[in-house]
């Protein structure tokens, strides 16, 4: 059910849309989370960085500190020295740490007021303690660095720059979280895309394997409408072909019987009309005339009937009639047609293609070859029977053949009539192959004769 009903949504025209969208959003979010994440990430960077310079101030702070004392002891030029550099340490130091602290904290959760005046303060009293040593007045510069409220006010500066940091600390931590929180959040987001896209592939994956496999059964079932229609049609053709020899047979039988019998009937009268007494001369020459045009008409009657249907097929078998037709085309073209023949099991039908094939063949050798030799060869091999007619002509380009010119076709009707192969090969210059693969005929087994039983013979009546 609830498959059906993705695969229906699925389907319908909000899909695009709604995948587009779901894109939008999931590039939204990634770019937010992106930007948020460097935002996050570029102010604790920055909260690092004032930490770093705080303590840094607080270390030269020290140093200033430490050098006026070292002054105030021994009095030294190079102890001063040491204080001013740190004095000028302690105050690149200071305003670098203010400036990252008030830059990664726009909303000031981080006061440096009261550092601030509490440095400018220790800064005054270390200046007041050089200043009363560089007078002479060694003991008042003692009595003040020396003094509770000196210890009070370091302890405090103290204090007050751990709270600065303390806070930084929060805030960085803070940033550290809100780092974290939006990785996570791309990081769902990111799960959460390839997720869907997983299952929008995986459900594309199965509609296609689904439409393969209704596409191979509908090619399954058009290839067996296709085998059956070719059958169909070779069934026809063949049927069609057999028809066509039936109908050959029967005007040829029709022509044999009924006009040769009127030729031959025609000729009995015009010799007895030879011997008829007193014959004038000129009526004589006439009937030679006559029967002589009365044998032309019973030769063309003979031509006609064979061509209609080859009696040397029926009377004397394929391999002598095949041998008669080369010996024949062999002188009306004044060319040598070699037969090479061998005997094959052939049906009646069978053979009577094979010999219409090869007049076919020998038929356009006359025509079109120009051929100085021609053969035709029918043998066994590998359980078929293989015709062979072939010669040294002009040949052809089969793939050029003009429309009109039914002998190759009708050939090739004839042959997968009787589930046959034809092949015909053919260059220009290179002479034309007409290769025939026929089934060989394979009698049926005979009927089993029942022989009955000694008591059924010897309970039959007489």
């Amino acid at each position: 059910m609830i498959k059906s009903s993705i695969e229906r949504v699925a389907r319908t025209r909000y899909v695009m849309p709604i995948v587009l969208a779901l894109a939008v959003i999931t590039i939204v979010i990634n770019e937010s989370t992106y930007q948020h994440s460097r935002t996050t990430l570029e102010s604790g960077i920055r909260l690092s960085d004032a930490r770093h310079q705080a303590l840094r101030a607080l270390q030269a702070l020290t140093d200033a500190e430490t050098a006026t004392r070292a002054y105030l002891i021994n009095g030294q030029e190079i102890y001063r020295s040491d204080y001013r550099e740190a004095i000028e340490t302690l105050r690149a130091a200071q305003e670098g740490a203010f400036q990252r602290i008030a830059d990664a904290d726009p909303r000031r959760t981080v006061s440096v007021e009261a550092v601030r005046t509490r440095i400018q303060n220790r800064v005054a009293a270390l200046e007041e303690w050089i200043a009363s040593t560089e007078r002479g007045q060694r003991t008042r510069a003692h009595i003040l660095a020396s003094s509770d409220r000196s210890r009070q006010g370091y302890v405090e500066l103290r204090q007050e720059f751990d709270h600065v940091l303390d806070r930084a600390a929060a805030a960085q931590q803070t940033t550290r979280l809100s780092l974290f929180d939006a990785i996570m959040l791309n990081r769902l987001a990111l799960h959460a895309l390839v997720l869907v896209a997983v299952m929008a592939l995986l459900m594309f994956m199965r509609q296609l394997r689904e439409s393969d496999e209704r596409k191979a059964r509908e090619s399954q079932v058009l290839e067996l409408e296709i085998a059956v229609r070719t059958a169909e049609l070779r069934e026809l053709a063949g049927h069609l072909v057999n028809t066509r020899e039936d109908e050959r047979g029967r005007v040829a039988r029709e022509l044999h019987d009924e006009m040769g019998g009127l030729l031959t009937a025609m000729k009995l009268e015009m010799a007895r009309l030879r011997r008829v007494p007193d014959l004038p001369p000129v009526a004589r020459e006439r009937l030679g005339g006559i029967e002589q045009r009365l044998n032309e008409g019973i030769a063309v009657k003979r031509r006609i009937v064979e061509n209609l249907r080859p009696s040397s097929l029926d009377q004397l078998g394929l391999i002598a009639a095949l041998e008669v037709l080369c010996q024949d085309v062999s002188s009306s073209l004044g060319i040598p047609v070699v037969p090479q023949l061998e005997a094959v099991e052939l049906d009646r039908e069978a053979e009577l293609t094979v010999y219409r094939v090869v007049q076919e063949s020998l038929t356009n050798i006359s025509k079109y070859a120009n051929a100085r030799h021609a053969w035709v060869s029918l043998m066994r091999q590998e359980g078929q029977a293989r015709l062979l007619v072939r010669d040294d002509g002009k040949g052809f380009d089969p793939s050029q053949v003009r429309a009109g010119h039914h002998g190759l076709l009708g050939m090739r009707v004839r042959v997968e009539s009787h589930t046959g192969k034809l092949t015909i090969t053919s260059a220009p210059g290179q002479g034309t192959r007409v290769s025939v693969e026929l089934p060989l005929f394979s009698p049926p087994p005979p009927a089993p004769v029942e022989l009955a039983s000694t008591q059924d013979q010897a309970g039959a009546p007489s």
